[in-house]
């Protein structure tokens, strides 16, 4: 019985974990040369509404641009690279569910809590300033605390960034 209990709640634990794990995902094109890009500029992409978090977002990406060894121009220097972000959010259902109890005699009870979650995705284009093409995209997914401090959206954003750099330049 106690088995039974201890795996329920390690169950749990876990799944609580998982939820609010970011998600993170990448494409490349193959064809594209990496090594022969040294030089960025930003372009207009889907940026978040306000201008706090919008320089925030910037700030992150630069700062892992930078540790990549590239180097921020002005679009009208003929960068190598234009970089855009996107950001986006969406509504969705998480379901706490708990529950005790086993066998036909022993009694059961449970909750079950259902609350609207706030799912941001912040998604970061590389683009040939020559072609024009996207070289590669990545996209950070995370459930978001509409009542953060400034201080824990500073890391959130940071760690996105960190994220979504982390498998560029591409190998392979």
């Amino acid at each position: 019985m106690r088995t039974k209990t201890f795996y329920t709640m390690a169950t749990v634990a876990l799944l609580s974990t998982v939820l609010l794990a970011q998600s993170v995902t990448f494409n490349f094109d193959r064809a594209a040369n990496f090594s022969s890009f040294r030089t960025y500029a930003w372009t207009r992409g889907n940026p978040v509404g306000d201008d706090l978090n919008h320089q925030r977002i910037v700030r992150a990406i630069d700062a892992q641009l930078a540790g990549k060894g590239m180097v921020r121009i002005e679009a009208a220097a003929g960068p190598d690279v234009l970089v855009a972000y996107h950001a986006s959010f969406d509504r969705d259902l998480q379901i706490n569910a708990f529950g005790i109890g086993w066998g036909p005699v022993a009694g059961r009870t449970g909750s079950a809590r259902v609350e609207e979650v706030t799912v941001g995705t912040l998604a970061v284009d590389l683009v040939d300033a020559t072609t024009r093409n996207i070289v590669w995209r990545a996209m950070a997914s995370k459930d978001l605390d509409p009542n953060a401090k400034p201080e824990k959206r500073d890391k959130n954003i940071t760690s996105a960034a960190q994220k979504v750099f982390k498998n560029y330049p591409p190998k392979g």
